[in-house]
């Protein structure tokens, strides 16, 4: 969700009123930056291929899109791409293809969560308000903004999501479809 500057997510007590509790917030500094060859074949196969520092997902990720969702790939962090990386890499887009690999895009987030957990204690939706800033590494450019992600966590009832949505978007948040931040950066506009 696109949200101005001065949002609020909602307090307790809305989520309160549609069966949830709302737990403490925790904050992380997330610093990714995101690899492509220069001619964006990655990106043509609907890949990102990124390496992220803070965060309960730090490491190396190669995120492939589909039209069942997308699909992570893990490794932990290290200071060179890790060799099964390198393979999944090369066998993309052939031999060699890591060394044309190059630093496309640089983002930086503050990212503050908070767990949405059913009236058994569940958790059921985790809400993230992030403070981004995107640099474009192939042009300079640069750009800041800021959004509300909410995430259904494993198990939980894919309705959950309906529930939240009214109470994010009471407090100014719009539905953005399809653009992850990467997108978002290296585009044009």
């Amino acid at each position: 969700y696109g949200v101005s500057d001065d949002a609020s997510l909602p307090d307790a007590a809305a989520f309160a009123a549609i069966g949830l509790r709302l737990e403490e917030p925790a904050t992380h500094e997330l610093r990714a930056s995101y690899f492509d060859t220069s001619a964006g074949e990655l990106a043509g196969l609907r890949l990102a291929l990124r390496h992220r520092l803070g965060g309960k997902d730090e490491g190396w990720h190669l995120k492939a899109k589909g039209e069942n969702g997308a699909r992570e790939l893990l490794w932990p962090t290290a200071e060179e791409i890790p060799a099964g990386l390198v393979h999944e890499v090369e066998d993309r887009l052939g031999k060699g293809a890591a060394d044309r690999l190059r630093a496309i895009a640089t983002l930086r987030t503050q990212r503050v969560t908070a767990v949405l957990c059913d009236e058994a204690g569940e958790p059921v939706i985790e809400l993230a308000d992030d403070r981004v800033e995107g640099v474009n590494e192939l042009t300079g450019r640069r750009q800041q903004w800021r959004e509300w992600e909410a995430e259904l966590m494993p198990e939980a009832i894919e309705g959950a999501l309906d529930l939240v949505e009214p109470l994010l978007v009471a407090c100014g948040a719009t539905r953005v479809r399809c653009t992850s931040k990467i997108q978002k950066t290296m585009s044009a506009d």
